[in-house]
């Protein structure tokens, strides 16, 4: 005879490839204080417990009120290697769309909360892709780590791209799907092979460190552009010069910055 358990449960995360927009199925090890979260078919990590709200969860008949929000902290790491490790903060319960009430989709009960990982030097590589390997760094060569990239491929239909330097100030940055001959009104034959990228460093004294630092803090992305939508004045934003890239080429390139 088999048992049935009802359960209601919080939400569900869905951690996506930044590069190539696919969810990830290999599995992640997620340190989330407070929650239990497990892995189902599709991927989704599903958040089945919060410390405290057990009768919440189990109960249906008569429930008890929802219970009120709370942050909780979540650091995601690839046991790979393939993906920065990065943190999330998560208020729970989600919240149920109501009539003529908008709801971002970071706090919508019934969808999956899309979470971006961003590729580390050791994620292989398509030989067709625009590659640029960017390390940002103090004078004298100390790499700074944790800062946020904005990159823009200046071509049409190409989306805006985020990177995040790593633990030794170097950041991977990949733009899939650009065509081996570009147009160009200034090239031989109104052709060239080069387009230039956009860049613009964040850099957020919150989670920004020497690589030579004792300790590197793990980096929330979400945040870091939260404060910068927000206009916080300690966050600087430096905008280098255009590097030149092409389809199927890796080139690197080094921006020197002055910090703090």
């Amino acid at each position: 005879m088999m048992e049935r358990l009802d359960r209601r449960i919080f939400g569900a995360i869905e951690f996506v490839d930044a590069l190539s927009d696919a969810p990830l199925r290999a599995p992640l090890h997620i340190d989330a204080p407070g929650l239990r979260l497990l892995p189902n078919r599709r991927g989704l990590y599903v958040i089945h417990a919060v410390d405290g709200e057990d009768d919440y969860s189990r109960a249906f008949d008569d429930p008890p009120a929802t219970p009120p929000r709370r942050d909780f902290r979540l650091t995601i790491h690839d046991p790979q290697q393939r993906y920065l490790s990065q943190t999330l903060t998560l208020a729970l319960p989600r919240l149920l769309p109501q009539p003529g009430v908008p709801l971002d989709d970071a706090d919508n009960a019934q969808r999956p909360l899309r979470v971006l990982l961003y590729p580390s030097a050791a994620q292989p590589l398509r030989a067709a892709w625009a590659v640029l390997r960017l390390a940002v760094q103090l004078p004298g060569g100390v790499g700074l780590a944790n800062v946020v990239i904005e990159a823009q491929p200046r071509l049409a239909g190409q989306p805006l791209r985020h990177a995040l330097t790593d633990a030794h100030g170097e950041a991977l940055l990949v733009i899939p799907g650009v065509p081996a001959i570009l147009p160009d009104a200034g090239g031989p034959a109104g052709l060239s092979r080069e387009f230039r990228l956009g860049l613009q460093l964040l850099l957020d004294p919150a989670v920004v460190v020497r690589s030579d630092a004792a300790a590197v803090p793990v980096p929330d992305l979400r945040a870091v552009l939260a404060r910068r939508e927000a206009g916080v004045p300690a966050l600087r934003v430096i905008s280098p010069a255009d590097p030149l890239l092409s389809a199927g080429s890796s080139r690197r390139h080094v921006e020197t910055v002055s910090w703090p």
